[in-house]
């Protein structure tokens, strides 16, 4: 990985066609001079259009930050989550179950905003596998950005003024807003002016505030540049935000500006700040009012004092807040993590240090002829092995009859060797006949190391699909049992800029304790999600999975359990499939079905339905694979309820009347309309 001087970061916008605190943010990052990149959550560009989510990603920057809990983790790079939006936000979402705790645990690390409550939070989800690293990225400002504050003497558009910016969010949405009422007093006692967007889903927020401005530019300067025209900055925090004990970054673009700050009494904020903040409280909106108007005053009457409030406040920025400092200390802790679990592996006791990875050829589903090379992915399984600590040897198995391959040449402290399967009298027809169970079992037998991973032409690693798989086999003993690890993957060929919300696209890092099997099961696995131990290998009797194809990664799990091998569902998105294969089938599947009941049968490879079957009859004796099989079959769905006897007998009566009724409403009709011919 290319070492560089200062961070080189990505930034992930959820929404970067939308302008809010987020763009905001965004744009005073940047103020930094650091390499910043904005991309979309699929590594979109946003200002070239152009995916960047490649192989050389990890080469070319040092780390990712995520900003929303909304936003799934698929950069091929280490990517941190901004730990900083109130805990209610999150519970209150319907999705939370099924969407949003698989992101939060998906992440390569946390930055804290110095929320204790958040913290803890993500100390909750991620359990015994919570970082070590307590790193920090506090919403803040580059240092180069902040601006000295004014002399009494300085001329100022609105010296005798408060400024006021918000959303009003709650009034967006039919509730009051988080100040309503207390804006409403200020505003009775022109002490203060109001910011923000002038319309708020299809409303005006502002509706009725005289003293509302207008709207101050998402770019990251603007705020500071207005703020400055004023007397103070007022920053009043929301009831989630209290609850959170978190805050908006409202504090620190007021003394980043240069201006006194007076803010509700948030212990996040006087945690950070202490008294260098003017506070204010009260039990009704005129006693919040009246402690607002006696720090207005305070400020007023004794300039120097605020003044060097704001100015030991900016120097503790630049020194412990800035983003100059947060950013440089996830860049070290980066560096750090990488070389020293390199440095943990390679100085491991145990002498097992051998994977072997099989390239299978297979797409029955899909054109029958390919132009090229037969593994596109195969720069991202190398740029993976990269990661592997010297001393690591490497098998690569390739089998594609009927394509031209040439192994590559590959320099570096992990020794790969390329070894050809070549099947006797097996030609190209023979080998794209074969289902996918049946290549496995004949591969299964080559593998003499102590991992093996099996990888379609559609599977494309992430860089640390290798590092982060054989650390949780260190860190659980290799050894000592058999077991199966299963990467977190998503389905994705980067066709297309990320859409708006991640709902569409499939995706499954579950832990053990949180996936359910069910009818989706069989699209939720990958084949290339597997990573095996040597004693998994002996124990999985492969040969018996030789007839399945499309139930494949379904069924090695069901004789996984069966065998009682250890099964470890990951966090981690280690893996992009460029097409899930169960979808695959399926278009294959309508297209088949458009043609009549019999070319179901016969004309696809495979029919997923006698796979469902087949199941049972390989697992029979495995009670909990059985019951496994029926989740994915739909057999253990709640049956019909009954139908009234009452209602079966009067349908009888039905039936036998319906041809008397046919032949009376034919006479009917035959008599009417003799009876028109004659009138005519």
């Amino acid at each position: 990985m290319t070492v560089s001087t200062s961070p080189r970061v990505l930034l992930v916008s959820q929404w970067p066609k939308i302008k809010n605190a987020e763009y905001e943010l965004i744009e005073k990052i940047r103020q930094t001079g650091f390499k910043i990149t904005v991309v979309d959550y699929l590594g979109f560009d946003v200002a070239t259009g152009a995916c960047i989510n490649d192989v050389a990603l990890p080469d070319n920057y040092d780390f990712a930050i995520s900003f929303h809990y909304d936003t799934p983790k698929f950069l091929n790079l280490k990517t941190f989550l901004w730990v900083a939006n109130p805990l209610e936000f999150m519970h209150f979402q319907g999705n939370y179950r099924t969407a949003l705790i698989h992101h939060l645990r998906a992440y390569d690390g946390y930055l804290y905003n110095g929320s204790e409550l958040l913290k803890g939070h993500i100390a909750r989800v991620l359990g015994s596998e919570l970082p070590d690293a307590d790193l920090r990225f506090i919403g803040s400002c580059s240092s180069k950005a902040m601006l000295p504050p004014r002399g009494p003497d300085a001329q100022r558009a609105h010296p005798d003024k408060i400024f006021y910016c918000g959303v009003n969010w709650e009034r967006g949405s039919g509730k009051s807003g988080r100040a309503q009422g207390l804006l409403d007093v200020l505003q009775d006692r022109q002490l203060a002016e109001f910011y923000g967007p002038r319309e708020l889903a299809g409303i005006n927020p502002w509706e009725g505030f005289t003293s509302y401005r207008g709207e101050i530019p998402f770019d990251g300067a603007s705020m500071f540049l207005t703020m400055q025209e004023y007397g103070a900055v007022l920053a009043v925090s929301s009831p989630a935000h209290l609850k959170s004990k978190t805050a908006s970054g409202r504090v620190f673009e007021g003394l980043a500006a240069g201006v006194p700050v007076i803010s509700d009494e948030n212990p996040h904020i006087r945690h950070q700040f202490g008294d260098l903040i003017y506070y204010f409280s009260g039990n009704s909106e005129h006693e919040r009012a009246d402690s607002i108007q006696r720090a207005f005053e305070s400020i007023r009457s004794d300039p120097q004092e605020a003044a060097r409030r704001v100015v030991e406040a900016q120097a503790l920025i630049a020194r412990e807040y800035s983003f100059e400092v947060c950013l440089e200390q996830a860049l070290e802790h980066t560096r750090y993590a990488s070389s020293s679990a390199k440095s943990l592996v390679a100085d491991a006791p145990s002498p097992a240090c051998a994977v072997d990875i099989f390239l299978v050829s297979h797409d029955p589903y899909g054109p029958a002829v390919y132009d090229g090379n037969p593994f596109p992915n195969l720069p991202h399984v190398l740029r993976a092995i990269r990661e592997l600590p010297a001393g690591y040897r490497v098998n690569i198995h390739y089998s594609c009859p009927g394509f031209e391959f040439e192994p590559v040449s590959v320099d570096g402290p992990v020794k790969i060797e390329w070894k050809a399967f070549e099947a006797p009298a097996c030609t190209a027809a023979d080998w794209r006949a074969m289902k996918l169970g049946e290549k496995v079992s004949i591969l299964a037998p080559r593998s003499s190391g102590d991992f093996a991973v099996f990888f379609t032409q559609f599977d494309y690693p992430h860089y640390d699909y290798f590092e982060k798989t054989i650390a949780w086999f260190d860190a659980s003993g290799r050894d000592e049992q058999a077991a199966v690890h299963i990467a977190g993957f998503f389905v994705n060929n980067f066709a297309a800029p990320a859409p708006p919300s991640p709902a569409g696209i499939l995706r499954n890092n579950a832990s053990v304790g949180l996936y359910r099997w069910g009818q989706d099961s069989i699209a939720e696995h990958q084949l290339g999600q597997y990573c095996f131990n040597k004693k998994a290998m002996v124990a999985l009797d492969f040969p018996r999975l030789a007839g399945f194809d499309v139930l494949l990664s379904t069924s090695i799990l069901l004789e996984a359990t069966d065998k009682d091998v250890r099964v470890y569902r990951s966090r981690y998105l280690l893996l992009r499939v460029l097409y899930g294969y169960f979808h695959r089938y399926h278009a294959a599947h309508s297209e088949a079905e458009t043609k009549g009941f019999w070319a179901l049968q016969y004309d696809l490879m495979s029919n997923y339905t006698h796979e469902i079957n087949a199941l049972y009859d390989v697992f029979h004796e495995c009670g909990a694979a059985v019951a496994i099989a029926d989740r994915i079959s739909g057999h253990d769905l709640p049956r019909m309820p009954g139908v009234d006897p009452a209602v079966i007998r009067v349908n009888y009566v039905l039936d036998r009347l319906r041809p008397t009724y046919r032949r009376l409403r034919g006479i009917w009709r035959w008599v009417s309309f003799s009876h028109l011919r004659k009138a005519s």
